[in-house]
């Protein structure tokens, strides 16, 4: 069988973002045929690769990108808790009708696959209007291939870290104060907990669900050992000593304590990195890479 022929045409929204791109790179990496999407270019994007710059909320962009596609992966959204909290009706726009948009685009193009970005927020109390975006979207995609000849994967990502991080990232810009201000200020007690995951795990998970067990399956996403926010900071002053650490224990508002799951909604199956990234190596890297910006 000619291998070259089963490889599919990709297209991945939001493909200039922190996650996306290295997805992007990964699918290349295995020689599929991928294009992205986003409303910006993308720094790390060779000169022979496609990109179509364009708005989620543009529906006719949206339906031309889509043709003569196989799989969409939906990277597309507005991921900030805090700016989703604080302009609600621009996230319920962008995260839902958005995703409205993706899915009518790929029922005209009978499109075969979509791999939604979701987040652990969308079984959480806690996120605000950002996990209700996220779970609104989760069931309408659900509903939409329950009555049209469309495959879903629902990735539910927990708290991500590495290299190309975005502006919002808490690990990125604890190390950008620790470089900048030599003094790291967190506005709560420091325990909570999060299962931390390195983008070049998370990106080989991504490629990966693309296998047919994976179909019409929920995934949570997340690494391997519960950490706290303290051990993240003292890791931190470990390679970059004599710093100020200033923990303001506020309410924590929109962000989760330790457990999100409180929502029993959806059954997921939970995926854990194998050979995973060693996450003292990791921030070690991203202090060096942010250094030598």
């Amino acid at each position: 069988m000619n291998k070259k022929k089963d490889k599919k045409k990709i297209l991945i929204f939001g493909g200039s973002g922190f996650l996306a791109s290295h997805l992007f790179d990964e699918l290349n990496k295995k020689k599929y045929e991928v294009k992205i999407f986003d409303y910006k270019k993308s720094p790390y994007l060779k000169k022979n690769k496609k990109i179509i710059i364009g708005d989620i909320m543009n529906s006719f962009k949206v339906s031309e990108a889509c043709k003569n596609v196989d799989i969409i992966y939906h990277f597309a959204a507005v991921a900030d808790l805090k700016e989703a909290n604080r302009d609600h009706l621009s996230a319920i726009k962008t995260n839902i009708f958005g995703t409205v948009n993706i899915l009518e685009a790929a029922i005209k193009s009978k499109v075969k696959k979509i791999v939604f970005a979701s987040s652990i927020y969308a079984r959480s109390q806690q996120g605000g209007f950002y996990s209700t975006t996220k779970l609104a979207s989760e069931m309408i995609i659900e509903r939409y291939c329950e009555k049209y000849p469309l495959k879903f994967v629902i990735l539910r990502f927990g708290s991500l870290y590495g290299s190309r991080f975005n502006g919002f990232n808490p690990i990125s810009n604890f190390i950008i104060q620790a470089i900048k201000q030599k003094k790291i200020v967190r506005f709560s007690d420091g325990k909570e907990i999060r299962n931390y995951i390195h983008v070049n795990d998370l990106k080989k998970i991504c490629t990966d669900v693309l296998k047919k067990k994976f179909d019409n399956k929920y995934i949570n996403i997340i690494g391997n050992k519960a950490t706290s926010v303290r051990k993240i900071i003292s890791l931190i002053t470990k390679f970059i000593p004599d710093l100020k650490v200033v923990f303001k224990n506020e309410k924590m508002i929109y962000n989760y304590k330790k457990n999100p799951f409180t929502y029993k909604i959806r059954k997921g199956i939970t995926i854990r990195p194998k050979n995973e990234y060693n996450l003292e190596l990791g921030i070690k890297n991203l202090i060096k890479e942010i250094k030598n910006k």
